[in-house]
């Protein structure tokens, strides 16, 4: 198997092992059956996330991930050009996850889990959103949410 994930950190104040989550991305990916995958993730500060929310889905707050799929066909095709390429090419999967790292922290206090399982739980919802998981509507975001939950204890059984 060959994953391939590319990591930006551009927020300091929050140190995240960059071993640490490509390997918990590793095993995402294998979960969800990859053979092949391209994924980047770009660690944020609440302005920045704030910035690129209100530019690519025109909301003026910040958020905890965002996920831009590269194999995401338009209306009115069926497959696009670079999903062509890739799978020519045997890479079943390409896309890009802005990762909030202050919110994720906020968000961590709140719900009772520690930075990491909520960066891991935040990161799993970020894949799953490149593969077309939606979450727009609350029977949605419930049967996300409830697959999310689902690949992480697998994950992390595995560890044990």
């Amino acid at each position: 198997m060959a994953y391939e994930i590319y990591i930006r950190q551009e927020y300091p104040q929050i140190k995240v092992s960059e071993l640490a989550l490509k390997r918990i991305a590793r095993k995402i990916l294998k979960d969800l059956g990859f053979k092949n995958a391209i994924l980047s993730l770009l660690l944020v500060g609440g302005p920045q996330m704030r910035v690129l929310n209100k530019r690519y889905l025109r909301h003026a707050w910040s958020t905890d991930v965002l996920a831009f799929s590269q194999l995401k066909p338009s209306p009115h095709m069926k497959e696009t050009l670079s999903s062509k390429i890739l799978h020519r090419k045997g890479i079943d999967f390409l896309g890009d996850i802005v990762l909030c790292l202050s919110t994720i922290r906020m968000q961590a206090k709140e719900y009772g889990h520690t930075f990491e399982e909520e960066l891991h739980y935040c990161l799993c919802h970020g894949i799953l959103h490149l593969m077309g998981y939606e979450d727009k509507t609350q029977k949605a975001s419930k049967k996300m949410h409830r697959t999310q939950h689902k690949i992480l204890q697998r994950v992390q059984k595995k560890n044990t």
